[in-house]
């Protein structure tokens, strides 16, 4: 790697993912004060998740496990990645508004949000995340990375996002299955639900 030295890679994909936790525990906390009380909460694995978000960053900051030599190019397009995937998370937390939450769960007044990154994904703060690992993938060459982003993150995202959709539909009915058949899960256009 020339042009940047591997530390200030794994600096700025750390702090860039710290900036999403600053603002989302914000976001937490002013959305708990505007919300209704929760009426459906999902058990298990999908609570959980949340704890071990810091896993990656261990990787991306010590590095274990064989890497691959990176072209300069390709480590600046991860980084782009990484920090334009936390930006994308952060425009939809801040679209979701006091629905956003770490648990899953629904609340009394929930609603279905259709705009901004909304538009494009139903899930969009996975979405961005997600960007940002493969960002991450990309800009270090870690191979435990990529095997930790791809085999364990993508499936428990996915596994989230479906329990999150169980849990609209039952609070939401037929307005959360319109939107469904309109808009992609994680990828735009991809994931939509039959009519």
């Amino acid at each position: 790697m020339t042009g940047i030295a591997a530390p200030a890679v794994s600096a700025i994909l750390i702090g860039s993912f710290a900036a999403y936790m600053l603002v989302a525990q914000v976001a937490l906390t002013r959305g708990r004060l505007r919300r209704g009380r929760s009426v459906q909460r999902a058990s298990g694995i999908v609570q959980w998740v949340p704890y071990f978000f810091w896993v990656p960053y261990v990787v991306i900051w010590l590095r274990p496990g064989p890497s691959l030599g990176v072209p300069e190019p390709i480590m600046w397009s991860g980084l782009v990645l990484g920090v334009g995937g936390v930006a994308f998370a952060l425009w939809a937390v801040a679209t979701i508004g006091r629905h956003y939450d770490l648990e899953v769960e629904v609340h009394a007044d929930h609603e279905v949000v259709r705009t901004g990154p909304y538009r494009l994904v139903r899930h969009p703060i996975y979405t961005g995340l997600l960007i940002h690992l493969i960002g991450a993938c990309l800009a270090t060459g870690n191979l435990l990375l990529v095997a930790g982003t791809f085999f364990v993150v993508l499936p428990i995202f996915l596994i989230r996002a479906r329990t999150e959709e169980r849990l609209l539909r039952d609070q939401l009915g037929p307005a959360y299955d319109a939107y469904a058949r309109e808009v992609g899960m994680l990828i735009p256009f991809v994931g939509r639900r039959a009519a």
